[in-house]
């Protein structure tokens, strides 16, 4: 497991929810042309959960990397390898 930074501008969004229960988009966003994607990803990864209609609250995970602005990764496991596909055979000429 590794501590990752958050990045300043994901950072900003988590500091301002910590200021409120239940909170929109426009409630923490930042004014930049990047919000909407930052924000989809702090919702896809755990940092905001959905509470309803446009709604959302900070999760646990969210309060923890509030303070310092990191967070703990842990990678997901790959998927195994497909098996190799044999190697195709050398044609072989025509006499003729």
């Amino acid at each position: 497991m590794a501590q990752l930074s958050l990045g300043e501008a994901k950072w900003r969004m988590v500091r301002r929810a910590l200021a409120r229960k239940r909170f929109t988009f426009a409630d923490v966003r930042d004014m930049t042309r990047h919000d909407r994607k930052h924000f989809e990803w702090l919702v896809e990864n755990g940092f905001f959960v959905p509470a309803g209609d446009s709604l959302y609250e900070l999760a646990e995970r969210g309060r923890s990397a509030a303070d310092l602005g990191y967070y703990e990764y842990e990678p997901t496991p790959r998927p195994p390898a497909p098996p190799a596909a044999p190697a195709p055979k050398p044609a072989r000429g025509k006499k003729g």
